[in-house]
């Protein structure tokens, strides 16, 4: 899916999305930082005259509103964020997300970006990991988290502009391999055993074989009475054969 990403300026159209965040009832998780936000606090905190906030709104080709991307500025050229995917953008979160980073890391002065993700929220942790965070610190009940009525602990996350091309490359491979025009890996065929190969016998364990049978023929008191041939006994007189006695 084709998005657009425009800048948030205006009162009217800030409050725009505080109120569509607050009818789905997205509002305590766009703004976990708050036990009961307000439409005020999120004027405050999404206001840009100074330049220290960017507020990215994400549109499909239709116009149709996706979601918001709120980056607050920190020292080091670090930007804070909070994203929110509306309903109507689901399914197509973090490609939402990767691109209001892509959007930050080619129109303002910024190192990385980093954002704080409940420890609870699934949802949160597999944006993260979709857009190529790292784990810096676990912060004690840094957030507040609206199913169980009280604050959880917060886990800090980073992402670098390299970390974040890393990742769209990998997806992009990925569409690549499978129908986008290039070659889908091909699976490794599965080893075939080795069949097991007799050894011939040697000649020494044909004649270990043989003397383990002469001894056990001896010991069971039949080497004197049954030969295979005249010529085992030296003594002309008894000869005996097997077959003729």
């Amino acid at each position: 899916m084709k998005l657009r990403y425009r800048q948030c300026l205006g009162k009217r159209v800030r409050a725009a999305l505080f109120q569509q965040m607050e009818e789905e009832g997205l509002l305590p998780f766009a703004m976990s930082a708050w036990e009961k936000p307000t439409l005020k606090d999120w004027l405050a905190l999404t206001a840009t005259n100074s330049g220290a906030a960017v507020l990215l709104r994400c549109e499909d080709e239709a116009g149709r509103i996706l979601g918001c991307g709120l980056f607050t500025r920190r020292p080091y050229r670090v930007w804070h964020f909070d994203f929110t995917a509306f309903r109507a953008g689901f399914s197509v979160a973090a490609q939402q997300a990767r691109g209001g980073f892509a959007w930050m890391f080619r129109h303002r002065d910024c190192t990385s970006v980093m954002g704080v993700c409940p420890a609870p929220n699934r949802h949160a942790w597999r944006l993260a990991e979709a857009c190529g965070f790292r784990i810096l610190a676990r912060l004690p009940e840094a957030c507040f988290y609206a199913r169980k009525g009280n604050y959880v602990d917060g886990v800090l996350v980073l992402c670098t502009r390299e970390d974040l091309n890393t990742v769209m490359q990998r997806k992009k491979e990925v569409i690549m391999g499978f129908g986008g025009g290039g070659t889908p890996s091909i699976p490794e065929p599965t080893p075939v055993p080795k069949q097991e190969v007799q050894k011939p016998v040697t000649e020494a364990a044909t004649a270990a074989r043989q003397n383990q049978r002469d001894k056990a023929a001896k010991a069971a008191g039949i080497g004197g009475s049954i030969y295979t041939s005249p010529l085992n006994r030296a003594d002309g007189n008894t000869r005996k054969t097997l077959l003729g006695q």
